[in-house]
């Protein structure tokens, strides 16, 4: 996929058998086996075999019995992404329609983005929330919300708004989204319902006393709204809390922004996996069952069965503090800042007036001085003083850097230019004598730069006996910084 740049104005014959190998596939087999034999004795007891081929179809794509047979023929394929060590999956909430057939408040509207992101080779997850309110250029349509995007590709082509939506954050991130996940209101509300409820632990005390009453739409005031109550603490929420808690906008206090709203929605996300995940939920035949029927009807995903298998089969010993979780905003530290349409709509907009500093945090998210919610993070040896040299002729290098590195915790000394403007790479020049300090190469990691005790004459100079630890010159492959 093209990178869109949005700049803002505002032999087997030399193989024996091997016993071992052979016990592995067969335990497999009998594993896939089984699975395929639930899954048809459960839908054809209840008589949803109609259903589950419907949810078939809204994995991927592909019918039931295609789908069976790649359960067993593909155990040993590799997901897309798993190659690259980063699998990146967008899940999308929207309006959509209820039971009755009446649609929501802008049904295509997505109300939630999250990109989450799994790294096989350290087995991490990260969670990147994305506002609704940030301002993209989706090809034909001019500058636009984000949450629009799934609309428009619907109004295109039905059933294209996820994989539209998938493209415009793919460029926004610079990363490519292999996956993709939509599930509106109705749905999510019986999933949580069909898991026998979630238990959340709720952060801070929420007060929404504008919760809009469904239906009620040209009601007075007093018979519009309702007061939303949710205690701070352990909750067991049903469906209809859970997305009363996922959607408030209006809540006093700390909760009333549409950043803490993400983080709620961020704490539901773990908690239905860890419900639908627990043991008394994959042996009850009706719970799954309902979900089967469920799904089929409220989902839309170009996952297939045996991908899903694959990335529970790699994913199953993921740990809370495993989980990264990040949340855009326009807080002092965030990216982000508030801004208006040429129509006088409120919107978000990139700080910098580019993508670029979005692009670094979402790349680096893995990386211990990145991880917002890493534990070993604050184990990180950090550099007494730091030193940016813009070995480029391009304004602003240094300084833009410098803002980066202090957003992840690094405290910066200064910044200048080099002695000379020819650098084509990055340098990280590390001073510390202490073999055991890894700070430099973390910053080489997050940079794509190259690290070197080599010191040459001015660098040794600009280190005045030890008061600055490490010197970073920056070269023409970080222009976009």
């Amino acid at each position: 996929m093209a990178r869109t740049e949005f700049e803002f104005t505002p032999g087997l014959e030399n193989l024996p058998p091997r016993p071992k190998k052979k016990s592995k596939f067969i335990s497999k087999l009998i594993t896939y086996l089984l699975v395929i034999f639930v899954i048809l004795g459960i839908s054809y007891s209840v008589g949803i075999i109609s259903s589950t081929d419907n949810l078939s179809k809204n994995l991927g794509g592909v019918g039931l019995w295609q789908q069976l047979k790649n359960l067993i023929g593909k155990n040993d394929q590799k997901l897309s992404g798993e190659t690259e060590d980063r699998i990146n999956v967008l899940l999308l909430g929207i309006g959509g329609f209820d039971d009755s057939g009446k649609q929501h408040d802008g049904p295509q509207l997505t109300d939630t983005i999250i990109l989450a992101s799994f790294k096989p080779s350290t087995k991490q997850v990260a969670l990147i929330s994305i506002p609704r309110d940030l301002i993209v250029q989706i090809p034909g349509n001019g500058w636009r919300k984000v949450n629009a995007v799934n609309a428009i590709g619907e109004a295109a082509n039905p059933g294209h708004g996820p994989e539209l939506t998938a493209e415009i954050i793919s460029n926004i991130f610079d990363q490519p989204i292999q996956y993709y996940v939509r599930l509106d209101f109705t749905g999510f509300q019986k999933v949580v319902d069909n898991l026998g409820g979630i238990d959340v632990e709720v952060e801070n005390t929420l007060d929404d006393y504008a919760y809009p009453v469904p239906g009620k739409e040209m009601a007075t005031t007093s018979l519009r709204y309702e007061h939303l109550h949710v205690e701070e603490g352990l909750q067991h929420m049903d469906g209809n809390l859970a997305l009363k808690f996922v959607r408030s906008r209006k809540a006093l206090g700390i909760e009333g922004s549409d950043f803490a709203r993400s983080r709620r929605q961020q704490k539901v996300l773990m908690a239905i996996k860890e419900k639908a995940l627990s043991f008394g939920t994959l042996i009850n035949p009706y719970r799954i069952t309902n979900l089967m029927d469920t799904l089929s009807q409220h989902l839309l995903t170009n996952i297939q069965a045996w991908e899903i298998l694959k990335a529970y089969d790699l994913g199953k010993s993921i740990k809370e503090a495993d989980i990264v979780h990040h949340v855009f905003d326009d807080g002092p530290t965030g990216s982000l800042v508030q801004g208006s349409s040429p129509d006088g709509a409120y919107i978000l907009q990139p700080k910098s007036g580019n993508y670029n500093e979005m692009r670094m945090i979402a790349r680096n998210i893995f990386d211990t001085a990145a991880a917002e919610n890493q534990k070993s993070a604050t184990q990180v040896i950090k550099p007494k003083t730091l030193e940016i040299r813009n070995g480029t002729n391009i304004t602003g290098l240094a300084y833009r850097t410098s803002d980066y590195l202090e957003s992840l915790g690094y405290k910066i000394n200064k910044f200048d230019n080099a002695p000379t403007r020819d650098y084509k790479k990055t340098v990280v020049y590390n001073l510390v004598t202490d073999a055991k300090d890894t700070t430099a190469k973390k910053i080489a990691e997050i940079l794509k730069a190259d690290v070197t005790t080599t010191l040459p004459d001015w660098v040794k100079a600009a280190g005045n006996n030890g008061q600055i630890d490490i010197i970073i010159v920056l070269g023409q492959d970080n222009k976009d910084l």
